[in-house]
């Protein structure tokens, strides 16, 4: 599932699209201090909170920061957290062990049951697809990692990074954002679970903004990897994103409308159409 020469691969026939489409330099992130990424207010927004459009008018933002309302349950929130913390805790124990020279199979050995420690008693319902999930990463980096030390001499050193953590103040975001993943040349990878939506890029836009804000080389391209399950079994699709000056915009746009909203006192009215999944349901339809 998290194979880096295929992810790769993937990215590359985005190359001659970014050529001719340059990103406008007024939307790299490193131009934080001008318009239009400077912000009116600096609130701390949660890249989710910008990119999650389930909820068309912004009510759930509008609850959750004026209301102090609490999310209810949702399975999809549910099952899509467990499966981002399985493929991150595979990816992060595999690294640790591959720099200190481990085999691949005393890697899986050590490794391949550490996936319950992410299950509360109140989650063995999911324990199928949570162990799928783990393992098929750990798998999949250990392949990667034999392939490696059959065909070369020296072993290269982990080129994953889970959980990347990214400052996003400048633009009005968190101080510490989570990237699901990063890979070199300047990649991001954002796992989703459910169906493909459209605003699913903007994510990738606003960790394209944060990176460069901070540490002012460029991030262009993106991949959200689609994972959904059926019976515990689990299966993938990749989507390669080129972070172009179109969605910086719409990241930028969103984000503005959500300060503007919050500053100005302004209560969203009732989207017309719930997502069923919604964890403020029972807050906005008591």
């Amino acid at each position: 599932m998290i194979n880096r020469r295929l992810m790769l691969r993937t990215i590359r026939r985005l190359y001659t699209w970014s050529r001719s489409d340059p990103v406008d330099e007024e939307l790299r992130g490193w131009n934080w201090d001008k318009p239009p990424l400077r912000p009116r207010a600096y609130l701390e927004l949660g890249v989710s909170e910008v990119a999650s459009k389930y909820c068309e008018t912004r009510r759930d933002v509008w609850l959750r920061r004026k209301v102090g309302a609490k999310p209810g349950p949702s399975e999809p929130l549910s099952k899509g957290r467990l499966i981002h913390e399985a493929i991150s805790l595979a990816i992060s124990e595999a690294s640790r062990l591959i720099v200190h020279d481990w085999t691949p199979w005393s890697i899986y050995e050590f490794l391949k049951d550490k996936w319950r420690r992410l299950l509360s008693s109140e989650q063995v319902e999911y324990a199928k697809l949570v162990e799928s999930i783990y393992k098929q990463t750990l798998l999949t980096i250990l392949g990667e990692l034999a392939y490696e030390d059959a065909v070369k001499s020296n072993r290269s050193q982990p080129v994953l990074i889970s959980e990347f953590r990214v400052d996003g103040g400048n633009l009005g975001l968190s101080q510490n954002l989570s990237v699901d993943v990063v890979l070199e040349g300047g990649v991001i990878v954002d796992f989703k679970y459910g169906a493909p939506r459209e605003f699913h890029k903007l994510s990738l836009a606003g960790y394209a903004l944060a990176l460069e804000s901070e540490f002012e080389v460029p991030y262009d391209y993106g991949l959200i990897i689609y994972i959904n399950d059926s019976n515990g079994r689990f299966k993938t699709s990749y989507k390669p994103i080129y972070v172009n000056s179109h969605v910086r915009r719409w990241f930028i746009e969103e984000r503005d409308e959500i300060i503007d909203m919050l500053i100005e006192n302004r209560e969203p009215p009732v989207d017309s159409q719930c997502y069923s999944g919604c964890p403020y349901l029972k807050v906005c339809h008591p």
